[in-house]
């Protein structure tokens, strides 16, 4: 029987394609490609649903001052990936959601800084981990533009959805989404690290 299985094992890894870096849908690239990632990448939909719950829950004039941080921290990610090499934040991302998780289920009032920073750090890190694999810097500009838009589109959802969240129960279940974000992301993480 366990040869049977290491034959079948064998047969796998010889007929599997080669990986490419950050190819979501494969035959879809360009715009479109980009503008599916943050969709499609569990990790990038998580940092956006709990940004974008922590911005919503803050007041009327803070969201006005957190909403802009985003598209100003995914032009910065776009000036930093021109200018250098893109690298690994998989990790930083994971570790990004697990804290915005659990400040969501402890729902307590944060001073306008601290979602903020959650708030540029998330898009810079976003953006740096969804460099597409491509060899023309024009081409890579291109999908991470349908990147920023799709993530933007989706952090003014969330953030518009956790502001409507003024129920009791409603602000509960915001907090228990918070702690499965948290543990997802750290078990991820954890899983990650051993390797």
């Amino acid at each position: 029987m366990t040869l049977r299985r290491a034959a079948l094992a064998i047969v796998f890894c010889m007929t599997s394609a080669s990986a490419q870096a950050h190819t979501v849908v494969a035959g879809v690239g360009g715009f479109a490609g980009g503008l599916l990632h943050p969709l499609l990448v569990p990790a990038h939909v998580l940092v956006l649903l709990t940004l974008g719950l922590i911005a919503g829950q803050q007041s009327a004039a803070h969201r006005r001052i957190l909403i802009p941080l985003l598209p100003v921290a995914l032009i910065a990610a776009v000036i930093l990936i021109v200018r250098a090499a893109a690298f690994d934040s998989q990790n930083s991302l994971l570790a990004l959601c697990a804290i915005c998780g659990l400040l969501l289920a402890l729902a307590r009032p944060l001073p306008v800084i601290v979602p903020g920073a959650l708030i540029a750090a998330g898009g810079v890190l976003l953006m740096l981990d969804s460099v597409p694999a491509l060899i023309s810097v024009q081409d890579t500009l291109v999908a991470l533009t349908g990147t920023a838009f799709s993530a933007l589109v989706l952090f003014i959802l969330f953030v518009a959805l956790s502001a409507r969240l003024n129920q009791p129960w409603q602000q509960t279940g915001r907090r228990i989404v918070g702690s499965w974000a948290a543990a997802s992301a750290i078990l991820v993480l954890a899983l990650r690290l051993v390797k």
